[in-house]
């Protein structure tokens, strides 16, 4: 793992005389301090938002669709199968890109794939103005589909091996917010050009408003340097080395920085090391979460509009719209909450639990209470807000950091693979299956919510303020039912630079002073 050297001076109140060393003198500690050490950066954040920026661009698009639905469907003539197929497309789209994306990330790195995506998404979203057929709408959905899919490794890539780990799950989780956020604000654009431009025969335009975020990201994205970690494991010292002080906004010779030789890239590092031990533990976990999470919520997210419609009754033109911007809007803050409090106070793990429990229990709720419109309208916000805010957020968080740096894309890229293909599944059903069952599809969503909660219980670990060099190995997994050992003020072996007795000079809490 990528460590540097770093020399730095106690000061004279912190040390105990000892001999040789005269009392105005300092003792000159070295130790080792990781690359995700440190206090965030302007640069770091800059970084960490743009990546961000892809999640928001994924929450606009679908949510969009979501609304220009209301208008393609009457045009085409489409009936609940073709509704199902163009929804899918995407999502289908994207279970490949991620795949396809993950070994590209691993392989040439993350920089190449974070713009490529955008680009890929642009031209996409601009050629959904000259539509004349669901055909070629569907083509269009797929290379959006694509795009955005292959996105998601060299994004969650970056966030982890740029965000400092006593912020990256803050940051990585809002990656959940950002991508409600975008949906929160697809839906207002949407009903701003059905208002302003007289009716939803606009969604042409709708879909290809997709494309200004995306520009705004290339642009942002333009200063973006290749990750410090990928580099060092291709022997690219130097260039890790420029990397790292861009990033941490450092001069040269500020620091004495010591990279560790390249690794041997041609043993293990294939989707065959995703397959041991505790790897491969992991992938299962994470990737049911993340199936079941979006089995159940990108239909009920997608499809907000047309369910709303359907527990109203006869709602007005844009009530449903309105009603799933509020509750978008709503889930974006409650997920501001969950990031910047909750994941690095009370975990990953228990948040997960916490809101897959209750939409499990909203889903009961709007089955039991159908009869009462309020109290539907409030369960079905409360499963929207929780899946957009709550359970999604931890999938941001876990993916990424939880797999070494060789297999970091690879992995992100095939659980996010299995998270849209049930995507796709769901997306593809819901209509038809909505039609033959009506309301008891909540109590199936239910289901679907204890069968996450069960395999949670099991398997999902909690990673919360653990360095990536600590979840390298995923011994850390193995061993999490263990207790933890103190940690020393010291690192292993830097004590040996210490006369005897020194080390007891050191005040408690003095470890924090010693990373950069």
């Amino acid at each position: 793992m990528p460590r540097f050297q770093l020399q730095r001076k106690i000061p004279q109140t912190s040390v105990i005389s000892h001999p040789p060393f005269s009392p105005d003198r300092t003792i000159m500690v070295s130790t080792s301090v990781a690359l995700d050490a440190g206090p965030l950066t302007h640069r770091q954040r800059r970084i960490g938002l743009t990546a961000i920026g892809g999640y928001f661009v994924d929450g606009y698009d679908l949510l969009v669709l979501s609304g220009a639905l209301l208008a393609i469907t009457p045009e085409f003539h489409l009936n609940p199968a073709q509704v199902g197929l163009l929804t899918a497309a995407a999502f289908g789209a994207m279970a490949f890109g991620s795949v396809l994306a993950g070994p590209l990330t691993d392989r040439f790195g993350r920089r190449p794939v974070f713009f490529a995506t955008m680009i890929a998404f642009v031209v996409g979203s601009v050629g959904t103005l000259f539509v004349g057929s669901l055909v070629q709408l569907i083509a269009l959905r797929v290379l959006v589909g694509l795009s955005i899919g292959a996105d998601m490794p060299p994004s969650a890539a970056l966030l982890a091996e740029f965000i400092p780990r006593r912020r990256r799950g803050t940051f990585t989780a809002l990656g959940g917010v950002a991508w409600t956020a975008g949906g929160a604000v697809a839906v207002g654009v949407t009903l701003a050009l059905y208002v302003l431009g007289g009716g939803s025969e606009h969604w042409r335009w709708a879909l290809a408003t997709g494309a200004v975020p995306a520009v705004i990201l290339l642009f942002l994205r333009h200063n973006t340097p290749e990750s410090p970690y990928w580099l060092t494991e291709r022997g690219r010292t130097a260039e890790a080395l420029r990397s790292w002080r861009y990033a941490h906004e450092a001069e040269d010779g500020d620091t004495n920085v010591v990279l560790p030789p390249s690794h041997d890239l041609s043993v293990g590092r294939g989707f065959r090391e995703l397959l041991k031990m505790p790897f491969v533990l992991l992938v299962v976990c994470v990737a049911i979460y993340w199936g079941l999470n979006n089995l159940y919520g990108s239909a009920i997210v997608l499809y907000q509009p047309t369910l709303i419609t359907r527990l109203l009754g006869h709602p007005g033109p844009y009530t449903p719209l309105l009603f799933t911007a509020a509750f978008q809007l709503i889930a974006a803050l409650f997920g501001l909450v969950v990031c910047l409090y909750l994941v690095e106070s009370i975990g990953r793990r228990a948040v997960g639990i916490g809101a897959t429990a209750l939409v499990g229990l909203g889903g009961l709720v709007v089955y039991l209470g159908i009869s009462s419109v309020p109290l539907t309208l409030f369960a079905f916000a409360v499963m929207i807000v929780l899946l957009n805010g709550g359970s999604s957020l931890v999938y941001y968080v876990w993916a990424p950091e939880l797999f070494p740096t060789r297999i970091r894309g690879r992995a992100v890229g095939v659980i996010n693979m299995v998270g849209k293909a049930c995507s796709v599944l769901s997306t593809l059903t819901l209509p038809t299956l909505y039609a033959n069952v009506g309301i008891t599809i909540f109590v199936i969503i239910a289901a679907a919510a204890a069968v996450n909660l069960l395999v949670m219980g099991f398997l999902a670990p909690e990673t919360k303020g653990r360095s990536l060099a600590d979840l390298e190995s995923g011994a850390s997994y193995i061993d999490q039912v263990r207790s933890r050992r103190a940690k020393s003020v010291l690192p292993a072996g830097a004590e040996s630079v210490l006369p005897a007795g020194a080390e007891s000079v050191l005040p408690a809490g003095a470890e924090q002073d010693l990373q950069y």
